[in-house]
């Protein structure tokens, strides 16, 4: 209710505010109905001890309020930029799902001279957890909170110095997930170059500490996997610190064609465990085509690692591959699609006892998407979003599939034509077909 609560207050506040605000003012409401085919993931076949599982699927009602407003201070490069939002999920079948959603950010944005600007920002929110396949059927939200100095020093009219400070906190509200719960603090120092073309470059490196704030002295010394049948130790750490080398680079090759890349090298040490250290790539290249004022396509590669809520595994590398593509078939009427092409390289905790005998174990997910919606009138959105998800790996028991079909209605008020673009309400959405941002 806690949660609750401070959303509606928020909501409130920037209403309120807004009274004073001479800049932007944005109220969006969202109904939807949806149809999750597996809302657990569960395995094709899995069975409960005795029998397969047979009800799988759930129907979700879901409405969200979501609410911005930028507030200038002192000048109109000087604001403070209010955002929230709160939804609420019922499952008609499985009604222990249902759970409130949402979040509230807040980011002062200011300006002191011609070689000096900043930001100072700070976001609390809360979801479902994620499931990633049918061996936990319980609820359990996910609580995120981040924070973070952003610092932009002019050299010259080409170079800038780009100091940040950032803090992210991850907690889980069920037991048997809270020995993933962890803080991270870290710092970042960047040097970017920027052309008059506006393309830029920019090197640097990042530093962080993650703790695991809720490990047991147990947990670490030893644990028990029930479903695998066997006690071992698996070699959890309390801690382990990171530090990335990068390069990230946009290039605006014409007024239809710009390309985005980051390019990183993390070099991750455990506190406790030694042999659980690793050197890991991050690297991601994003392609923007508008091939009209109505087509634009959008093109993702990426190797990248991941953690993952799951007693066996020490984290994912994934590769893949996605297109996206949006047309505007008239001033109302839009589509879009989006195909995902996507390796998981899922590395074991040593000690582990794996399923295929390897330290690791591949899946192969392919997805598609499609979406469209319709402006019944101003601010008035009809819309429909999907997607079909098949994951196969080299284990053939741990194959999944999964689809989602959403239908709603979404009522933005602005009181300037773009408000909810500028202050970034998509972020708050649940997108199944799209890239966020990209239907908007």
């Amino acid at each position: 209710m806690k949660f609750k609560q401070s959303i509606v207050l928020l909501c409130g506040v920037l209403i309120s505010l807004s009274v004073h605000a001479t800049n932007d003012l944005v109220l969006q409401i969202e109904t939807s109905l949806s149809q999750n085919s597996n809302p657990f993931r569960f395995y094709n076949g899995q069975t409960d001890g005795a029998q397969v599982i047979s009800h799988q699927k759930d129907t979700v009602e879901g409405v969200d309020l979501r609410a911005g407003v930028i507030i200038p201070v002192l000048s109109e490069d000087t604001r403070l930029v209010l955002t929230g939002s709160l939804g609420d999920r019922r499952y008609l079948e499985d009604t222990t799902l249902n759970h409130l959603q949402g979040g509230a950010d807040a980011s002062f944005e200011w300006v002191a001279s011609k070689v000096l600007s900043g930001r100072i920002y700070a976001g609390d929110g809360q979801h479902l957890f994620n499931y990633i396949n049918g061996s936990l059927t319980q609820k359990d939200i996910e609580h995120d909170k981040s924070a973070g100095v952003d610092v932009n020093v002019k050299i010259t009219d080409s170079w800038w110095l780009m100091p940040k400070l950032l803090f992210n906190q991850l907690s889980y509200d069920l037991p048997i997930n809270q020995l993933y719960n962890f803080k991270q603090n870290g710092r970042q120092l960047g040097l970017r170059y920027m052309s008059p073309t506006g393309s830029s470059i920019e090197g640097g490196a990042r530093y962080s500490t993650t703790d695991f704030t809720d490990r047991s002295p147990s947990q670490i010394a030893l644990y028990d996997l029930p479903y695998i049948g066997s006690t071992f130790k698996p070699e959890y750490d309390t801690q382990y610190k990171e530090t990335e080398l990068y390069f990230d680079a946009e290039w605006q090759y014409s007024i239809k064609t710009s390309t985005s890349a980051h390019l990183g090298m993390v070099r991750r040490r455990y506190s406790t465990f030694s042999n659980l250290d690793t050197n890991l790539s991050n690297v991601t290249v994003k392609t923007t085509y508008r091939y009209s004022p109505q087509l634009r396509l959008d093109l993702q590669v990426y190797d990248q690692p991941f953690s993952i809520v799951d007693p066996s595994i020490l984290y994912v590398v994934s590769k893949g591959l996605r297109v996206d593509g949006l047309w505007l078939y008239s001033d109302k009427l839009q589509f879009n699609a989006s195909a995902l092409l996507q390796n998981s390289s899922q590395v074991y905790i040593p000690g582990v006892p794996s399923l295929n005998g390897n330290a690791d174990r591949v899946d192969r997910m392919r997805r598609i998407g499609l979406g469209a919606s319709y402006q019944l009138d101003r601010g008035l959105r009809l819309f429909v979003d999907s997607f079909l998800e098949r994951n196969r790996g080299d284990v053939a028991t741990l194959n999944v599939n999964q689809s989602v079909i959403k239908l709603g209605f979404e009522y933005t008020f602005e009181n300037i034509s773009g408000s909810a673009a500028r202050m970034n309400l998509q972020r708050y959405q649940d997108y199944l077909s799209s890239i966020p941002g990209i239907t908007k």
